[in-house]
C-alpha cells in the first residue's frame, strides 16, 4: 500500500509521506499525524503516561495506537483529524470527528490511497483528475451546495464522513462508524432538562475561554447567549457583527428574516461592556470575493453567504487567533421553519431545497435527462431517511421531526460548518462552535420535541437553558439568518457577471446550462423574497452567483465532464 498525506503541502513527491512536520510525530515505522484540538488531552496523556513535553496532538494519537490499536480513535475526543501510517503492518488509519467540524478528503487508485483537509490539494498533487460525472453533476445542481454525506462533485475524491474512520489494510479499504446519533429514552423531566442544557453549555464553552476567542456578535439567541456565557470568563471580549453597505436603506422584512441586527447588537453589546467592531462590506467587494470563497472551500458554496464570511473572518483576524460561533444552534435545537411544521418533511425534496423545477430549468433538456435531477433526490432522499433510528413508541409525528432533525445535521449542518470552517481557515482563523459539542447534540437530539419547544417558541429550550443571561428582549428575539445584501447593487453586479459567463466561449458551464433561463434571470428583478435555490438564504441574486461559482470552480481546475 502506498499511502499519501498532503494535509498541509501544495504538492508532494510520488511515494512520500507528506505530512506537515509540526503536526507529526513518529516511532518506528509508525507515523502519526494530529490537525485539530484534541478536548481530552490530559486525560489521555494520564492514561497513556506521557511526560508534559510530549503532549501535543500528534504524540498523543502515536501513544494511543500502539496502546488500542486501531480503534485508538474512539478515545480521542474534539474536533481533531488523525492519521496513523503504520508501514511494518501496512496499514493506514484515517479517523474524521464526531461532528464533522473538520474536513477529510481521500482517493484511492488501487492500493494507493492519497488524503487531505482540502480536495485542492489531491488535484493538484495529481493523486485524482478533476473528472465530474452525472452523479456529480446531481450533487451541484440537484442537491447543491449541500452534498451527500460522503461524496463529493469529484469523481475520484470522497469525503470522509463525521464520526467514521477509514482503515486501509493490504490495499482493501474500509469505513467504520464510530459515533452516530442515536435514538435513546430521555428520562429528564423538562427542568432536568433545562439545567443539564445550561450545564453542557457552559462547560463547553469554559473548554474554549482558555483560547482567549474574540466573538461573532449577531443579537441572535446563539452567538448572544455564547458571547455571554464567555463574558463571565474572561476580563473582557473582543465582538465583531457584519452589514452591508445600504443595508439599512433596502432592507424588507421577510419571513426568513423578519428583522435587522443591528438594534440587538447594540444592546448586547451594551449589557456586555466589549469592545465591539461593526464590519460593513461593500456591494462590490462581496462579488468580488466570489471566486476566493471557492478556492477557500474547494467546491461552489453558498455564493455571497460565503464569500461575506470569508472578509468578515479577514477583518477579525488581526485581533484574534480564535473566534466564537453559534453555528449549529439551530440544528441542534430546532430553530429552522421546517421543523415547525413536520408536513415539509415530503418523499420529494430536502425542505431546505427550494424549488426543484427551478433546479431543473436551469439546465440544458439533455443534462438534466441525464442526471435525473427528481430521481437523484427522492433516492438520495429514501437513502437518509431509512439511516434513521427511532424508538419502538414513537408518535409518527416524533419519528417525523427526528427524521427532520437527523437529514438536518448529515446534509444541511454539514454544509454550514464546512463554509465557516473553510473561510476561516483561509482568513488564519480558528472557528469555534461549542453547539456542535456532540455530548450536547446527542442529548438534545432525544430531548422530547415538546420540551425543545418550550413556551411553544422555536429553540424554546435553549432560551430558558440561558434565560438568566440575558435581557428579555435579547432572549425572545425571533429567529433571524446569518445577515445578507439587500443591495440591488450586488443584485446588478452578479447579473452582469452572469451575462459575461455566458457570453465567454471559454466557460465550461454554459455548454450544461439553458443559455435562455440563465439570461432571462439575468434580466429580471431577481427579488430578495423569490423562492431560495437552498436554504433561507440563496435566492435570486445567490442562485447566479452559485452559477458564476460553480463556473468558475470548473474553470479554473479544468473540469472534465463525463456524462
Amino acid at each position: 500500500m502506498e499511502a499519501r498525506g498532503v494535509c498541509d503541502a501544495p504538492y508532494i513527491e510520488k511515494g512520500a509521506h507528506a505530512l506537515s512536520a509540526r503536526a507529526t510525530a513518529s516511532e518506528g515505522g509508525v507515523l502519526a499525524c494530529a490537525q485539530g484540538r484534541i478536548r481530552n488531552v490530559e486525560a489521555l496523556a494520564g492514561e497513556l503516561g506521557l511526560p508534559r513535553e510530549k503532549r501535543d496532538g500528534a504524540q498523543i494519537v502515536l501513544a494511543a495506537y500502539a496502546r488500542w490499536g486501531e480503534e485508538y480513535f474512539a478515545r480521542i475526543e474534539g474536533p481533531v483529524l488523525t492519521a496513523v501510517i503504520d508501514r511494518d503492518a501496512d496499514v493506514l488509519v484515517l479517523s474524521r470527528d464526531r461532528m464533522g467540524e473538520k474536513r477529510l478528503f481521500y482517493t484511492q487508485d488501487g492500493p494507493a490511497v492519497a488524503f487531505a483537509d482540502h480536495p485542492d490539494l489531491l488535484l493538484e498533487a495529481g493523486c485524482a483528475r478533476p473528472v465530474i460525472d452525472a452523479e456529480g453533476l446531481a450533487e451541484l445542481f440537484a442537491l447543491g451546495p449541500a452534498r451527500t454525506p460522503g461524496k463529493t462533485p469529484w469523481r475520484d475524491v470522497r469525503a470522509l464522513e463525521a464520526g467514521c474512520a477509514l482503515i486501509v489494510r493490504d490495499g482493501q479499504a474500509r469505513s467504520r462508524r464510530y459515533f452516530r446519533l442515536e435514538a435513546r429514552e430521555h428520562a429528564d423531566d423538562a427542568l432536568q432538562t433545562v439545567e443539564a442544557v445550561r450545564a453542557m453549555i457552559e462547560r463547553a464553552v469554559e473548554e474554549i475561554a482558555p483560547l482567549r476567542p474574540a466573538a461573532m456578535l449577531s443579537g441572535g439567541i446563539d452567538s448572544t447567549a455564547l458571547t455571554f456565557l464567555l463574558r463571565q470568563r474572561m476580563d473582557h471580549v473582543d465582538t465583531f457583527s457584519v452589514d452591508y453597505e445600504d443595508n439599512a436603506r433596502h432592507f424588507r422584512g421577510t419571513a426568513f428574516q423578519p428583522e435587522r441586527d443591528e438594534p440587538y447588537i447594540e444592546l448586547a453589546v451594551e449589557r456586555l461592556g466589549a469592545r465591539h467592531r461593526r464590519v460593513v462590506l461593500t456591494q462590490a467587494a462581496l462579488a468580488g470575493a466570489l471566486g476566493e470563497a471557492v478556492n477557500a472551500r474547494g467546491f461552489p458554496g453558498m455564493a455571497d453567504v460565503d464569500s461575506s464570511l470569508l472578509l468578515f473572518a479577514r477583518e477579525i483576524a488581526p485581533f484574534a487567533r480564535c473566534v466564537l460561533s453559534g453555528e449549529c444552534g439551530d440544528e441542534v435545537f430546532g430553530g429552522y421553519p421546517w421543523f415547525r411544521d413536520a408536513r415539509c418533511l415530503s418523499a420529494e425534496a430536502f425542505p431546505w431545497s427550494g424549488s426543484l423545477e427551478l433546479r431543473e430549468g436551469v439546465l440544458k433538456k439533455r443534462v438534466r435527462e441525464k442526471i435525473g435531477v427528481r430521481e437523484y433526490v427522492r433516492r438520495t432522499l429514501a437513502d437518509a431517511v431509512a439511516r434513521v433510528d427511532h424508538l419502538p413508541d414513537e408518535s409518527a409525528q416524533d419519528r417525523c421531526l427526528r427524521t427532520m432533525q437527523h437529514m438536518c445535521f448529515e446534509f444541511f449542518m454539514t454544509n454550514l460548518q464546512e463554509r465557516a470552517a473553510a473561510m476561516c481557515e483561509s482568513a488564519h482563523l480558528e472557528v469555534l462552535t461549542p453547539f456542535s459539542d456532540e455530548r450536547l447534540a446527542q442529548y438534545v437530539y432525544n430531548t422530547p420535541w415538546e420540551i425543545k419547544f418550550l413556551g411553544g417558541r422555536e429553540k424554546g429550550l435553549l432560551r430558558e437553558a440561558v434565560g438568566a443571561l440575558l435581557p428579555e428582549s435579547l432572549r425572545y428575539r425571533r429567529k433571524s439568518p446569518y445577515p445578507k445584501t439587500c443591495s440591488p447593487e450586488y443584485a446588478r453586479i452578479v447579473s452582469q457577471m452572469a451575462r459575461e459567463m455566458l457570453a465567454d466561449r471559454a466557460s465550461p458551464l454554459p455548454a450544461l446550462l439553458d443559455a435562455q433561463k440563465i439570461a432571462e434571470l439575468a434580466a429580471s428583478e431577481l427579488p430578495a423574497g423569490a423562492t431560495p435555490w437552498f436554504g433561507q438564504l440563496m435566492a435570486g441574486p445567490q442562485l447566479l452567483a452559485y452559477l458564476w461559482q460553480v463556473n468558475e470552480w470548473m474553470r479554473a481546475r479544468r473540469a472534465e465532464i463525463s456524462l
